[in-house]
């Protein structure tokens, strides 16, 4: 018998500020009420959401909003993907950490495709997992995993993506933290549809809200390669959207963003 199931994804651009985590964990707790309100199973928010996108974070603080937010997962029941750095045996890590709709961990994601500015801060992560939660394989990138952008100072690309598709990921839930620079967003745009494609999978991405506007667009990106929902790049944005996966084969239904 064949088995689909549908899921429901939501995305959430976000403003992240460098010196207030109290403040970023209350952007993220509106979308988590959001994500709830929609019925979400997922929520993925951008690079570095909590602790905003530095190495200078305080590590006490960091650790107790954490804790916050997983007891807010428990209770909205939503699976988050939340942007957020952490410091462990002296090296300091730009993660991406998976909290269950029971408010566990599941498990987390450093960065591995460091550009030169997060060198100066972050050691890079070593390991590339596949995840499972409510039935679903999903694999984390962020920001520079996916696209490699060049003159970052990566001397190759590993093409993550394509790595996380051939070890049975559905979807990949991609945190972003990436400026403003317009000319930036064929680049970005145009691999968020390359890879997909190549992957057979969905890319949900969020991206950190930025004035005037950010260089990649919030939202999900099908298998086909085409955006199923899409957010403005202007300003804090939310969006849900269904995918519906079967025996490996994605099927995506749209849904327009709010």
């Amino acid at each position: 018998m064949a088995r689909k199931r549908t899921y429901r994804v939501a995305v959430a651009q976000l403003r992240v500020d460098p010196k207030d985590q109290r403040l970023n964990l209350c952007g993220i707790l509106e979308a988590l009420d959001l994500a709830a309100a929609e019925g979400a199973d997922f929520l993925v928010t951008p690079e570095m959401a909590l602790t905003g996108y530095h190495g200078r974070f305080d590590k006490a603080l960091r650790n107790e909003l954490m804790a916050r937010l997983c007891a807010a997962c428990a209770a909205a029941s939503v699976t988050a993907i939340v942007g957020a750095g952490d410091r462990r045996r002296g090296r300091t890590y730009n993660e991406q950490v998976v909290i269950g709709a029971d408010g566990r961990i599941v498990g987390r994601h450093a960065k591995m495709m460091l550009t030169r500015g997060d060198r100066r801060w972050s050691a890079p992560g070593e390991r590339l997992r596949v995840f499972r939660d409510r039935g679903l394989a999903f694999g984390c990138l962020i920001c520079n995993d996916l696209w490699v952008t060049p003159g970052t100072g990566v001397p190759r690309d590993p093409r993550l993506t394509y790595q996380l598709a051939r070890r049975g990921a559905e979807v990949i839930f991609h945190s972003v933290h990436s400026g403003q620079d317009r000319r930036y967003i064929p680049f970005h745009e145009s691999n968020l549809a390359l890879r997909a494609r190549e992957g057979k999978l969905f890319i949900a991405v969020a991206n950190a809200a930025a004035r005037p506007a950010v260089n990649c667009a919030s939202g999900v990106v099908g298998p086909d390669g085409q955006w199923l929902i899409r957010c403005r790049r202007r300003g804090r944005q939310f969006a849900v959207t269904d995918i519906a996966i079967e025996h490996g084969r994605r099927i995506p239904s749209r849904r327009q963003p709010r």
